[in-house]
């Protein structure tokens, strides 16, 4: 265990969950080719259809962006968003990151999976996201996601703006979308949590760009003088 890329929760009651990439990737593709397992009234359910913002819109075809969730709704029924678990997280170079933190917190791995690389809607966006890692607290995080926007929109302070409006819409959109699915299927809040945390990380940048790479670059360069 842990040689693959991905998250891996350790329970205190020994339960361990294999969150690799590798393995989400192919139980994803099991259960959304098994009727067994995502039954008729589920894939004729308008809620799991496409939303407003996916090229697919008006095709009878189900939403990827719940796929990489299906295979672990039943064991998250299990616990609760604020539960504590042991995540490891395995970058793909092999590098381990080890946080005591809670079950909603190292689920943002998976429906960060789902949103960046399973929506059809906002596959779009995953460049904008590179660098940002589990267990990163929210500033850090903002403050990466707001760089690389800087960064490949030239400086363009227009079109910058232009792409976080866009982003703030569709990741709230999508997040939404993904809760109605889910309180259809679970009964955990914890992937529901999960989904917030990633719509909280773009809705706190309606704030002043400069004010909050100023603070942040301020505060790392205090952290180094003490």
């Amino acid at each position: 265990m842990h040689k693959r890329e991905g998250m891996y929760l350790h329970f205190a009651d020994g339960l361990v969950i294999d969150l690799s990439k590798e393995r989400i990737q192919h139980l994803a593709d099991e259960y959304w080719a098994n009727p067994d397992k995502l039954p008729l009234h589920i894939r004729q359910d308008d809620a799991f259809k496409t939303c407003e913002i996916c090229p697919l819109g008006g095709e009878n075809v189900l939403c990827c962006a719940i796929k990489p969730l299906l295979p672990f709704l039943e064991e998250m029924d299990r616990f609760y968003s604020y539960d504590q678990v042991t995540a490891i997280y395995v970058k793909k170079e092999g590098l381990q990151y080890v946080s005591e933190t809670t079950v909603q917190n190292a689920l943002q791995y998976v429906t960060n999976m789902s949103i960046f690389e399973y929506c059809e809607g906002a596959k779009r966006y995953y460049i904008y996201f590179q660098g940002i890692e589990p267990f990163m607290d929210i500033i850090e995080a903002r403050s990466r996601l707001l760089m690389n926007i800087y960064w490949l929109k030239k400086g363009d302070l227009d079109k910058v703006h232009s792409l976080l409006n866009e982003m703030r819409h569709d990741l709230t959109a999508i997040s939404k979308n993904c809760i109605k699915r889910l309180r259809l299927l679970s009964k955990s809040d914890a992937f529901m949590n999960a989904y917030v945390r990633t719509q909280i990380l773009t809705e706190v940048l309606v704030f002043d760009i400069n004010a909050i790479l100023e603070k942040y670059f301020k505060g790392k360069e205090d952290s180094e003088i003490s």
